[in-house]
């Protein structure tokens, strides 16, 4: 019972401090990319580099929706995740409920294994505040915290990839050796532990963006 009220207070947490940093990050927009931080470019992507002593960190730009400027932080560059394993076509599968007429889905629920570390969840910050409705969110699709596996909260609906519809997305997080891919509508990150979580939502992140 502690674990499950620690969990509704994290998670909400979580979700307050992706709108908050996400209104910080849409504000601060005209003041990024002015300062002598080095960049690249990246598959037409500017790509700031902004290193510290105590942290590495990459500004992506994207612009969107009539030509906001939108920037996100990364923990890794595009070309590292490349080693990773994942399918084609997920760009279209997490966003769309129609490709052709670029419809997006109306809802996508985020579903964590709820035997996952704060740490572990926090790593989907930068994914959910691209994909959510928040001022930061390029893509405008609510995006609902939800737990893979039935905990007795009732705070979060109990989501796996057998509640996927055409326009109901379902992100799955769960353990496993590290990769993204597909079963029907429903994608699923898999990683064993932070670190490879971080990874992994990175480089979704990244082909949502298009920069992969």
């Amino acid at each position: 019972m502690e674990k499950n009220k620690f969990l509704t207070y994290f998670v909400w947490l979580l979700v307050i401090l992706v709108i908050a940093v996400g209104v910080w990050i849409l504000l601060s927009n005209n003041d990024q990319g002015k300062k002598a931080d080095p960049y690249t470019v990246y598959n037409g992507y500017v790509i700031y580099k902004l290193e510290s002593e105590k942290s590495l960190r990459y500004l992506v730009e994207a612009y969107a929706n009539g030509g906001v400027k939108y920037s996100h932080y990364f923990k890794f560059y595009p070309s590292d995740l490349l080693n990773l394993s994942y399918e084609n076509g997920l760009r279209e599968k997490v966003l769309y409920k129609d490709v052709i007429n670029n419809i997006k889905k109306d809802k996508i629920y985020f579903s964590y294994d709820p035997n996952m570390d704060g740490a572990e969840i926090l790593s989907a910050g930068t994914l959910i505040q691209i994909l959510g409705n928040s001022d930061a969110g390029i893509y405008k699709i609510p995006v609902v915290p939800s737990v893979s596996q039935e905990t007795g909260n009732n705070d979060f609906p109990v989501k796996t990839c057998d509640d996927t519809t055409e326009s109901i997305g379902v992100i799955l997080m769960k353990y496993g050796d590290p990769i993204i891919y597909s079963e029907g509508e429903c994608v699923i990150l898999q990683g064993n532990n932070t670190e490879e979580f971080k990874r992994i939502n990175d480089l979704l992140s990244y082909i949502l963006l298009g920069v992969i």
